[in-house]
């Protein structure tokens, strides 16, 4: 069965990282974000790691809706607050949010 992805689905995927329990996964109390301030964009991992993650090595969670990117503790640019970026790649489209300042 193939999940298709979008903002929700991210959100779900948050849930699973954030307990360490793939049984979360859609569980609205434990998501990390709201549809709302999710990003659809066509960037990929990589874009992500090379550009906002400056190179560090995301940590990699399996979700029922494929692997959730996260990155902690990163800084958009100097000044800015850090926060944790989560990414959810599906093909050429990818879902992300980042909980830091911009």
């Amino acid at each position: 069965m193939t999940i298709q992805i979008d903002e929700i689905t991210l959100c779900s995927a948050t849930a699973v990282w954030n307990t360490n329990d793939i049984a979360a996964f859609g569980n609205e109390q434990d998501w990390v974000c709201e549809p709302d301030d999710v990003v659809e964009s066509r960037a990929t991992v990589e874009d992500f790691q090379k550009g906002i993650a400056k190179g560090k090595v995301a940590e990699c969670v399996d979700t029922p809706a494929g692997v959730l990117h996260v990155w902690t503790e990163i800084q958009t640019r100097k000044g800015c607050r850090r926060g944790d970026l989560f990414v959810l790649q599906n093909g050429e489209k990818s879902f992300s949010y980042f909980n830091g300042g911009s």
